[in-house]
């Protein structure tokens, strides 16, 4: 066994941690070991000890740092993941997540303008761009027969680089005659609907729910499969009524506190 205590921890452990790992153990019966490994490490982050944001150290320090297998140490990573306190970013690492941030739901404003991001740096990634068969509920809001084409519209959206929110975006396709080479221009759904004459708009309706992530959800935000989410349904309406989006959303469920305010 290496020689690890909170003076000469393992390259890559936070000296609270390793203080924690190196306490002795209850009997097994009492409490399997690797649920005695994820209490230890939900009381750094929930104390702190581990900031927000933090890389843990690999599957391979971290077995050392606890003196278990790294399979004992995936469990426990693993059941943090699917709660949502731990995220894994593919080829880069598990990270304590960010706290939960402020999300302004308002019927005038922009992603961008909703999160109040506390100095965090937003960015966008295009997933998907086509047109295709209108799903059923879009088929009804624009007034479509089943089969017609819409534009559809997938969307990552990041937080300091880390991935916080999935969009798919329905838009009725004679409405927005030249989207792509307006989104091209610009990747901005709002500088679209500027560019075909709408000025203003707003999101008529916002439909919560909770639910486990998809594998593809998952896939795309860096989570556990089925870990609790937030799906958000939206509604976008031009200002004589007419319906323009359909929005359909996922945020991991401890990654962000929606708020629902009026129009002041």
């Amino acid at each position: 066994m290496s020689d690890i205590s909170p003076e000469n921890p393992i390259p890559g452990a936070h000296p609270e941690l390793a203080s924690l790992a190196t306490r002795p153990y209850a009997p097994k019966s009492l409490r399997a070991i690797w649920l005695q490994i994820y209490d230890r490490l939900a009381d750094a982050i929930e104390r702190d000890l581990v900031a927000p944001g933090t890389k843990l150290p690999g599957e391979v320090h971290l077995a050392d740092l606890f003196g278990v297998s790294r399979i004992t140490v995936r469990r426990a990573l693993a059941l943090h993941q699917s709660e949502g306190k731990l995220q894994a970013r593919k080829g880069v690492g598990i990270f304590v997540r960010q706290k939960p941030r402020y999300f302004e739901i308002r019927n005038d404003m922009t992603f961008a303008d909703s999160l109040v991001a506390d100095g965090g740096e937003i960015s966008t990634r295009t997933l998907l761009l086509e047109r295709g068969a209108a799903s059923a509920e879009a088929a009804r809001l624009f007034g479509l027969s089943p089969g017609d084409p819409v534009l559809k519209l997938h969307r990552l959206r990041m937080l300091d680089g880390a991935p916080i929110y999935v969009s798919r975006k329905e838009f009725p396709l004679a409405r927005f005659p030249r989207f792509e080479a307006d989104y091209a221009e610009s990747a901005s759904v709002v500088a679209v609907y500027r560019a075909t004459g709408i000025a203003h708009y707003r999101r008529a309706e916002t439909r919560v729910r909770g639910g486990l992530a998809s594998r593809e959800e998952a896939d795309i935000l860096g989570l556990t499969p089925k870990t609790p989410v937030q799906h958000v349904t939206s509604i976008n309406r031009d200002p004589d009524g007419a319906a323009i989006e359909l929005n359909r959303g996922c945020w991991p469920m401890s990654s962000v506190e929606l708020v629902f305010t009026s129009d002041g």
